[in-house]
């Protein structure tokens, strides 16, 4: 609210409002002095009505309202073959730089942990305590993959969808960020990962096929959709086909550089400001 002092009846009309509401005061120097004599730390007091020194009062008086820093991100797709493990096992690289990363693999195939150049322990040693799973029991599971980056959930099985959700929640007390390699969407165990995430990734190519299963699928509202090798209309980001990068990724199990690589390092950058 803003009373102007200095002209006549403004004091008496905003009397008439709560006084829970933050006011600014334009007053003379005389005003403010009355002003801060009566005291109250919602009312601020400006010299003039000047758009420069009001603008900053303006902002101090609005309510403080700390947005949620993104923890865990879901990767998922309507149609298998996007590279989606691919891109969830670059980013956990590229996110440990500098901050601890655990990676789920919720499709049960062992090939998130392969690509990060680890051998995962199977989901059915956390599927008994599923119920009752806390953050050490994820401690001496996880596979150590670098000091800041560890991998969690491997082949032959998938987890139950309980076992991925409180496996994701232990995980959050332990890591910066928690990435999930979550199977296609239709899957209850990607319904499941996608309603307890802070950012959900969707994978898609640009052929017919692929937009209608894109079309088709339950899509989480605030989803990045991301274009499978190559543009893709409606995506957040597309990522660029780049064969021989992924051949020379395939030989040593490495961080995938070129054109792909550059398209990695844009989305973790995107996600480390996410993260903060």
């Amino acid at each position: 609210m803003l009373v102007d002092l200095r002209l006549a009846d403004e004091a008496v009309r905003a009397a008439a409002f709560s006084a829970d509401l933050p006011r600014i005061v334009v007053a003379t120097q005389e005003q403010a002095s009355v002003v801060a004599a009566i005291g109250g730390s919602r009312v601020l007091v400006a010299a003039s009505a000047d758009p420069a020194e009001l603008g900053p009062l303006v902002e101090r008086s609005l309510p403080r309202t700390a947005s949620e820093r993104t923890k865990v991100i879901t990767l998922t797709a309507a149609r298998g073959g996007t590279g989606r493990t691919l891109c969830a096992a670059n980013l956990a690289r590229r996110l440990a730089a500098d901050r601890t990363v655990i990676a789920l693999d919720g499709t049960g195939t062992g090939a998130l942990a392969w690509w990060l150049g680890a051998d995962a322990r199977p989901w059915a040693e956390l599927e008994a305590l599923a119920g009752e799973l806390r953050a050490e029991h994820v401690e001496l599971v996880a596979t150590t993959v670098t000091s800041r980056l560890s991998v969690v959930g491997g082949a032959p099985a998938m987890p139950s969808a309980d076992a991925l959700v409180t496996t994701t929640a232990a995980a959050r007390e332990l890591a910066d960020v928690v990435l999930i390699d979550a199977p296609l969407l239709g899957d209850e165990r990607a319904r499941a990962a996608c309603a307890g995430s802070d950012r959900t990734f969707v994978f898609s190519y640009a052929d017919a096929a692929s937009r209608a299963s894109l079309a088709a699928a339950d899509v989480p509202a605030a989803a990045w959709i991301v274009g499978a090798q190559g543009p893709l209309d409606e995506a957040f980001r597309s990522l660029p086909r780049d064969e021989r990068s992924v051949a020379e990724a395939l030989r040593d199990r490495g961080r995938i550089g070129g054109a792909l690589g550059r398209a990695y390092d844009d989305l973790a950058e995107l996600l480390a400001i996410d993260a903060t």
